[in-house]
């Protein structure tokens, strides 16, 4: 099954806020001898578009998180390895007792470490038309979940380019965010209503965390499709608030000759597009930047 352009969109949309439950990235060493458990989740993995599929898939597994986002690794538990050579595969996933927010599917590729950005899939999204995020509970009189069946999207696996920098925040950290996204883009984006640019992103928005304390810096990478990017800047929303007129642009990575306009960049198949740095500005809220004089029209 191959889903159409604008259901891809509307999945990007869904993704744009369900990314950011994830943690950046991490590495794991995983126990390949799961036995049936008494206390599990499992189902069925549906994959779509198989023609995406790329020829450097090493795993597929299926992930829990006991909490959003979660605390720590201990937060996250992954299946067994599913098998991607099929249509539709199952999975099990060993949990203790508890609620489990978000159940997904990630892809790793040859010699590459697990990344949350790697996402396929999210429990709640079956096509075409129905999304959500649906969560997982098993209690001590219902130990078991057996059909969860997540549909995972090959096409998100086409990424095969990176952007790497950092980001300095300015300004105090707003007790009520609740999803600070990084996002590449291949026009300008509609900083007025960022849903009608979503069709413009080379990846799916990578999650930016909280630094410690005394920490007003942070790494990051992020993967994106090979091109060429013409906006690349943070978004942050308020909790509760899911309008998307009120998502707000508050720092992008500026051209070197007008620091008030977005710069752009080349980024090469299988290449690492470094030194993408700006600043995060919290101060910039309510309204968030604004871009310089002689502003485009978005897509351009």
């Amino acid at each position: 099954m191959i889903l159409s352009f604008k259901h891809f969109l509307r999945l990007s949309q869904f993704l744009l806020f369900a990314a950011a439950i994830f943690c950046l990235s991490m590495s794991c060493e995983f126990d390949q001898g799961l036995g049936p458990s008494k206390t599990r989740i499992s189902g069925k993995v549906i994959f779509l578009d198989p023609a995406s599929r790329p020829q450097n898939v090493e795993e597929v597994r299926v992930i829990a998180v006991a909490n959003l986002p979660p605390a720590g690794f201990g937060d996250v538990y992954f299946s067994n390895a599913v098998r991607f050579d099929l249509d539709t595969a199952s999975y099990q996933l060993s949990v203790p007792v508890g609620n489990y927010p978000a159940v997904g599917v990630l892809w790793k590729a040859r010699g590459k470490d697990w990344a949350f950005n790697n996402l396929m899939g999210i429990y709640g999204f079956n096509p075409p038309v129905d999304f959500a995020l649906k969560p997982v509970q098993l209690t001590e009189s219902q130990p078991v979940s057996d059909d969860v069946n997540v549909h995972a999207l090959w096409a998100f696996t086409q990424f095969d380019a990176t952007l790497a920098g950092r980001v300095t925040f300015a300004g105090a950290w707003p007790d009520d965010t609740e999803v600070l996204l990084l996002g590449a883009f291949t026009g300008i984006p509609d900083l007025d209503n960022i849903a009608n640019s979503l069709g413009l992103l080379g990846g799916i928005p990578l999650p930016i965390t909280k630094p410690g304390t005394d920490n007003k810096e942070l790494d990051y990478t992020t993967s994106v499709r090979n091109g060429l990017y013409k906006f690349i800047g943070a978004f942050w929303k308020r909790k509760g608030d899911n309008d998307p007129k009120h998502i707000r642009c508050i720092g992008f990575y500026p051209d070197p000759a007008n620091l008030s306009r977005p710069g752009e960049l080349q980024v090469a198949s299988e290449k690492t597009a470094e030194g993408v740095n700006f600043v995060i500005d919290f101060s910039t809220l309510p309204e968030g930047v604004k871009l310089g004089s002689a502003t485009p029209a978005f897509g351009k």
